[in-house]
């Protein structure tokens, strides 16, 4: 189990080094929103971010919302067919709320196909995890 402190740790490392939206993405503020939502995320997990930061980085040379096609590159039914490692580990450690399932049935529901957040619900569900 992870502790305050390894979190605090983890997450430290996260906003030092997950890039900053810039002022020419298209949604400044829900760019802001899903960076705290890898940010407070990369807390639950073992050890740094860095698989996370390497694609961000990947990313960002291509467009300036560089958060949200991040979060929009798993938004496909075929890779939500099973509850992946990830997506795991968050919803058993209380942190659900930053999983990608989560924000499709949320802040990114109109950016994504209707399928993908029925699924995304019944992941959930699966952790006995309702979203609003």
């Amino acid at each position: 189990m992870i502790t305050s402190i390894e979190r605090n740790e983890r997450e430290a490392w996260a906003e030092e080094h997950f890039p900053m939206p810039t002022s020419e993405s298209s949604d400044v503020g829900l760019e802001l929103f899903l960076r705290d939502r890898c940010v407070k995320g990369s807390g639950y997990f073992d050890k740094a971010a860095t698989a996370t930061n390497w694609q961000l980085s990947l990313i960002k040379s291509r467009t300036e919302d560089l958060y949200t096609e991040y979060f929009l590159r798993g938004a496909k039914l075929e890779k939500l067919e099973k509850p992946a490692d990830n997506f795991r580990v968050l919803c058993e450690r209380g942190g659900y709320r930053y999983t990608n399932e989560y924000q499709y049935c949320t802040v990114l529901r109109s950016k994504v196909d209707p399928e993908v957040v029925v699924r995304s619900r019944e992941l959930l569900a699966l952790f006995n995890i309702e979203v609003p």
